[in-house]
């Protein structure tokens, strides 16, 4: 408890920040229907932000090595703060692209200057409980923006303002902790050939997960929209898919621990399919049916990549982590680039049930490559994985907290990391 209330002011921030995130993310959406915007359209407009993500994590430290952490920290919460308030003010596809583009660039920014200062601020011997509460805290801050819907007219201005403020107010505990300038963490990424030799299962859900998460990010508003919900709708739709995440991201991550992890992740892509099905079946019921079934869906898709990287990390000396799970952000922040564009286009040729119907696929395809791979390799024994850790991608900053980052090892990856002693494939 002590280490968590050493960095309350930080976690207080992150979550502000990430309230006013997801409630612009959700708006847009909303937004973007009301001005008459097609589905196609929108999820190119999306997209921008996760190509702004990658993008960032190249971008940013170079500012921070040029001008220094709080330098970069001051530009990229005023222009993240700015472009919020220009998404209400240019309703154009053009305009909300660029500005979906630099708001990912600066939030993933944010993450970075932040992460590095909770990093400053960690002991050792808690880093593992911190890095588990900041994971936790990124849902939470995520999943009250969407409430934050139903506090004002999408039609109008005050809700982009609304959010503006938000980014701006959650910079104001961070930019006042009293810390010295934390180093900078810029993690080497392992090359895709390599990652795959590594973990075929953890690289195949990890560009998976970035699919279809992606898309309930920023198609999911479209989807309700299209049901005929209106922004009350959204918003609870929004925020119980982000609460079954919560709830069972750590009974799901402790079940993996204690069983086969492919297993458990086989079985948690397939329910994460089930959930989609069974919306897709509930529509018909009516409202209720299609909250339970968003609700039944976040409860298993949002642990997809947190196990995907620990199955990874479980194949992998604890100096790796930090290089390996870097290379699966960079993968699933590739598959979110694709989601949006394909499924928006979808949408808009099929109906709103296309997300669903995508939701499905990107479940299902990863559940059958596991099993697949399940048919002719061994597990790894039980006594040689990890614990368990909830994961999301932020940045390469937050990795340096992992508690199974040994940041004094220093290895060349074992490619043959994949086998057990008698030489039997553990991938």
């Amino acid at each position: 408890m002590r280490s968590i209330l050493a960095v309350f002011t930080l976690l207080l921030g992150v979550t502000i920040i990430l309230a006013g995130s997801g409630l612009l993310g959700t708006l847009l959406g909303v937004r973007g229907q009301i001005e008459g915007m097609a589905a196609g359209t929108l999820g190119i407009v999306m997209s921008g932000y996760f190509i702004g993500y990658v993008a960032g994590t190249f971008l940013v430290p170079k500012m921070i090595r040029r001008v220094g952490h709080v330098r970069t920290f001051a530009a990229l919460a005023s222009l993240a703060s700015i472009a919020t308030l220009v998404h209400g003010l240019y309703l154009s596809p053009l305009a909300w692209f660029l500005m979906r583009f630099l708001v990912g660039v600066c939030v993933v920014g944010l993450y970075i200057a932040i992460e590095s200062w909770l990093n400053e601020q960690t002991s050792n011997e808690e880093r593992g409980h911190v890095f588990s509460v900041y994971m936790t805290t990124t849902l939470i801050g995520l999943g009250l923006g969407q409430l934050l819907l139903m506090t004002g007219d999408a039609a109008r201005l005050e809700l982009f303002a609304l959010a503006s403020v938000l980014l701006s107010l959650g910079l104001v505990p961070v930019a006042l902790t009293r810390v010295r300038e934390p180093p900078l963490v810029e993690a080497e990424r392992l090359g895709l050939r390599k990652l795959y030799e590594i973990s075929p299962v953890g690289v195949v859900c990890c560009v998976f997960s970035g699919l279809g998460i992606s898309t309930l990010w920023s198609l999911g508003p479209v989807f309700i929209g299209g049901l005929g919900f209106d922004a009350r709708g959204v918003s609870l739709f929004m925020a119980l898919t982000i609460l079954g995440g919560i709830l069972m991201m750590w009974p799901v991550g402790r079940l993996s621990d204690r069983i086969e992890r492919r297993r458990v992740l086989m079985l948690t892509c397939a329910m994460s399919g089930v959930g989609a099905g069974a919306t897709l079946l509930l529509i018909p019921v009516g409202a209720w049916g299609v909250l339970v079934g968003g609700f039944l869906y976040g409860c298993f898709a949002f642990s997809i990549f947190s196990l995907a990287t620990a199955h990874t990390n479980d194949h992998i000396a604890a100096g790796q982590v930090l290089e390996a799970t870097s290379g699966l952000q960079l993968l699933w922040g590739s598959g979110a680039i694709v989601g949006p564009i394909v499924t928006g286009f979808l949408i808009q040729r099929f109906g709103p049930e296309a997300l669903l119907v995508w939701f499905l696929v990107t479940a299902l395809i990863p559940a059958a490559f596991i099993r697949y791979r399940m048919a002719f390799s061994q597990p790894i024994p039980r006594e040689d994985q990890g614990d368990f850790v909830p994961h999301f991608a932020t940045s390469s900053a937050a990795l340096e907290m992992h508690p199974e980052v040994d940041v004094d090892v220093e290895a060349d990856i074992d490619i043959g990391a994949g086998t057990d002693d008698d030489g039997e494939d553990t991938r």
